[in-house]
């Protein structure tokens, strides 16, 4: 019978981490890619509450380029949920908004301004592209993998 040592158990644990370590990076850095905030979410971040819809149009730097009235609740300043949606009630009464919104490339950004004109609610989006991931990437490969088990 063969004894192995705490020295060879270290040396192959070191080698499987060695391996293992760089893949996870790769596979974390190539799925997560940075993105820059644009300079609307950021402004939109700043705009205090309570200002009016002209204020909030001043911070922007332009007038919205669509205005539309939504019925709903807003859950919380960065949150609206439609009147429709069954949870709406749970938040308060269901009040007419009108919806100032703005789109720059990929970022939309929209600010709720309730019956007294005020600025009620504030949010972003952004519509993603899908990544074009050529077919030997490690995300292909590990899609692949995953698909297998």
């Amino acid at each position: 019978m063969m004894k192995s040592s705490l020295k060879e158990y270290l040396i192959i644990s070191t080698a499987i981490f060695g391996f293992i370590l760089p893949v996870l990076t790769a596979y974390y850095f190539e799925n997560h890619p940075d993105r820059i905030v644009s300079q609307l979410e950021s402004t939109v971040a700043t705009i205090p509450l309570g200002i009016s819809a002209t204020e909030a149009d001043a911070c922007i730097g332009t007038q919205p380029d669509t205005i539309s009235k939504e019925r709903g609740v807003l859950a919380n300043p960065t949150m609206m949920l439609d009147a429709s949606n069954e949870l709406a009630p749970k938040y308060g009464p269901i009040q007419t908004y009108s919806l100032r919104n703005w789109k720059r490339g990929e970022v939309s950004a929209t600010i709720a301004i309730d019956d007294s004109g005020k600025v009620a609610g504030r949010w972003t989006y952004v519509k993603f592209k899908p990544y074009n991931y050529n077919q030997f990437s490690l995300y292909r490969v590990f899609e692949k993998l995953k698909n297998l088990f």
